[in-house]
């Protein structure tokens, strides 16, 4: 005869069961898979050129699910923790935080679909957290050149070469074309910048739209209705002299800005990393009548200890 069992067992051993089926139909997480890259973070099959190993999990669609974690190789120490949205090339978001070889922290910070989302925490290899600041500096000061007319003798044409400090994140402009003899505007002093003071928190977008907007307050004549003018901001020499050879124009050239009769403003500019030089080629389109442009670019500059 079986021996009665308590209602408590009989209850569990119906309910289990069940609980079992439903964990089952939950979508299963697929399996980690590794792959190996060399010194230049190349992807690689070959084992003697493997310096850093990648382990992440990857939907159907080849996305990557949940953390992804790259590793020093062959040590396998953590080099780098985050999420990716996008591999080939990478775009870390959301926080993202990175070691040295011998264990240390290195950064860490937040990223959106792979943009820096504030200024990320950096720490030296002894260990010390490096403190940032961002300062602008005068990279040209107020410069002024004639642009002749279109019908007229001499040039209409004219390239301001600009050499920026080490370190330059972007820049801030002040661009200002109008015929000649108009009144000029009140031009405040880049150097009038360099006293800025920026929390570690903030972007360098709105470091550099800071800036912008402090030089525009001391804009008071806009240039005369007539004028004509085009120009353009490239970061190298090719550009502008091409600009100077046909007779204004730029094709095929990388371009960090360019305009047509938008004959006065004041702009940010962010910069690719290690820029050491733009040029302002600047342009009169007026038929008769010459022009005179004035320029000035304030740098800010990153200094970390």
């Amino acid at each position: 005869m079986l021996k009665q069992l308590p209602l408590l067992t009989l209850f569990i051993g119906f309910a289990l069961p069940g609980i079992a089926q439903r964990k089952a139909t939950a979508p299963p997480i697929p399996p980690a898979d590794t792959v190996y890259f060399d010194r230049d973070w190349e992807r690689t099959t070959l084992p003697e050129d493997r310096s850093y190993a990648r382990v992440a999990h990857h939907a159907k669609d080849g996305k990557t699910i949940g953390t992804v974690r790259d590793f020093y190789y062959p040590s396998w120490k953590k080099q780098w923790e985050g999420k990716l949205t996008q591999e080939q090339p990478d775009q870390p978001h959301g926080l993202c935080t990175s070691w040295y070889e011998a264990g240390g922290l290195e950064s860490r910070g937040t990223y959106a679909q792979g943009k820096l989302q504030t200024e990320p925490q950096r720490w030296a290899e002894d260990g010390h957290l490096i403190t940032c600041r961002f300062t602008y500096q005068e990279a040209l000061a107020l410069s002024t050149g004639k642009l002749h007319s279109y019908y007229n003798d001499g040039s209409s044409r004219q390239v301001f070469p600009v050499d920026l400090p080490a370190n330059t994140a972007g820049v801030v402009y002040r661009l200002d074309i109008r015929d000649e003899g108009a009144p000029l505007i009140s031009w405040d002093s880049a150097l009038a910048l360099g006293a800025a003071y920026f929390s570690p928190t903030t972007t360098l977008a709105s470091m550099l739209s800071t800036g912008a907007r402090s030089l525009s307050q001391g804009a008071t004549a806009s240039p005369v209705a007539s004028t004509k003018c085009h120009w353009y901001i490239v970061p190298d020499l090719a550009a502008a002299q091409e600009f100077m050879q046909t007779k204004g124009t730029i094709s095929g050239k990388p371009c960090y800005r360019q305009a047509a009769n938008i004959c006065a403003e004041t702009r940010e500019i962010l910069l690719a990393p290690n820029t050491r030089r733009i040029y302002i080629c600047v342009n009169n389109d007026n038929d008769i009548t010459a022009a005179t442009a004035t320029v000035s670019v304030s740098a800010l500059v990153k200094s970390c200890d």
